[in-house]
């Protein structure tokens, strides 16, 4: 029996692996830009933009429509001729037939619109506004996957750092329970190392939980089921996260947030134009061609037709509907001036972002050195406990100082390559970078 659940424990291991995928960053990213739900909702604005180009340029081509009618007047309207006309008393007459069928096309051809021009030509910063939407989210996605990628690696760095203490503390527990039955120590300071050890213990748990947070984060930033399974490289080499120089100069128009700032302003600038434009006349060229019968009876409805076609040109000038086209058009004048407004106060927030987000990582840079000094020097310090501690030559309490100080030291540090990590993310995100600082990454 045993050997028999050997085999199928050996024969359902292959099928457990392959289940769980292990992902880079650069391999979670690339995951994210292609699942992610909100690619598919910009991909349909941009369509939509695409379309409703067409529907702008279709405003100038030729409109045409065809109808056919069949009218059945079960009451002729009667007409009174005065009395004189036609002889000494009023005479009461009916025009027109019982049945009218007509079959007609109408052609319609835009000469001149300001407004519908207007709108051509509004169709192609349109365009652009989604693409530019669209390589936004992009960034965002990329960024929100780092920050969460970098979250889980944090956790799982502080869970081994964790278990190692703990397989520490245990080895020394064992000690201790040992010299306690010599006589040659206290039961409190055994009861000291299982105070630590417990500590430990609801760290580590805290840890894990907080882990898988957010591991469910960068699953849902990659856009995978909360029911999936996956894992990251933890094999990582910190460091390559450091940036090593800063770029004094930020070239405010080539970023991303700017432009889509820059395209409104000009989409406002074409819909005042547009509202300008409703004063002026428009011209079109219109035809209609046609056929009608004009019959008395339902049979015959159908037969006796007569051909008509006209040509001419339509000229519509807007004389006055109140005030409400001049309203419109002061209406759209001050949203155009909050827009260019908007558009200043911009374009001074991303410098502001730029400027903070170097003196960001600066600061994050400062702290990373020191707390992986202090580190190092509480490492040294609690080698030296440790080491006299074995000989006889120093006291728990100070090993177990020394040793705290070191775990503490331990988690300051990881916190301080975190926040470099989320500081070099966003000041790569400030100067429009991000996108090719990841790609750079190996």
């Amino acid at each position: 029996m045993r050997q028999l659940t050997y085999f199928i424990l050996l024969l359902s291991l292959p099928t457990a692996l392959s289940a769980q995928t292990v992902y880079s960053l650069k391999e979670s990213i690339a995951f994210s830009l292609e699942h992610h739900p909100s690619l598919g909702i910009y991909q349909n604005q941009v369509e939509i933009a695409n379309q409703k180009a067409k529907q702008s340029l279709s405003g100038y081509l030729p409109q045409v429509t065809s109808s056919a009618t069949i009218i059945d007047n079960l009451n002729l309207q009667k007409t009174i001729i005065p009395a004189g006309v036609f002889g000494p008393e009023a005479t009461v007459v009916q025009f027109g037939t019982q049945f009218n069928t007509q079959a007609v096309v109408d052609i319609n051809q835009t000469i001149f619109d300001m407004s519908k021009m207007q709108g051509i030509k509004a169709s192609k910063p349109y365009a652009e506004l989604n693409e530019l939407q669209k390589e936004q989210n992009k960034e965002a996605i990329i960024y929100n996957t780092s920050v969460a990628y970098f979250q889980v690696l944090i956790m799982r760095e502080q869970l081994k750092n964790l278990e190692i203490n703990k397989a520490k503390s245990v080895e020394l527990l064992e000690i201790l329970k040992n010299q306690l039955k010599n006589g040659l120590i206290l039961e409190k300071d055994l009861d000291r190392i299982k105070v630590s050890l417990n500590s430990t213990n609801y760290q580590i748990e805290d840890a894990k939980v907080k882990e898988k947070m957010a591991l469910n984060n960068l699953k849902n930033s990659m856009g995978i089921s909360i029911e999936n399974t996956i894992d990251i490289n933890v094999d990582i080499d910190f460091s390559k996260y450091i940036l090593k120089s800063l770029n004094d100069n930020l070239s405010v128009h080539q970023l991303v947030e700017n432009k889509i700032s820059e395209t409104n302003y000009m989409l406002q600038k074409i819909s005042l134009k547009s509202t300008q434009s409703s004063f002026l006349p428009t011209v079109s060229a219109v035809a209609k061609i046609g056929t009608q019968a004009l019959n008395n009876s339902f049979s015959t409805a159908f037969s006796n037709w007569n051909n008509f076609s006209y040509v001419g040109v339509s000229i519509n000038l807007p004389l006055s509907t109140g005030f409400k086209r001049y309203s419109q058009m002061k209406e759209q004048q001050l949203v155009l001036n909050n827009a260019k407004r908007n558009d200043e106060i911009n374009k001074e927030n991303l410098k502001l972002k730029f400027e903070n987000a170097k003196t960001s990582i600066s600061t994050a840079y400062s702290n990373y050195l020191s707390s992986k000094e202090n580190m190092d020097l509480a490492r040294k310090i609690g080698d030296v406990s440790e080491f006299q501690y074995g000989k006889g030559t120093a006291n728990l309490s100070d090993y177990l100082n020394d040793d705290t100080a070191y775990k503490n030291a331990q988690s300051n540090y990881l916190s301080s390559i975190y926040n470099l990590m989320i500081s070099n993310l966003n000041y790569q995100k400030s100067q429009g970078t991000i996108t090719s600082y990841i790609s750079e990454l190996n």
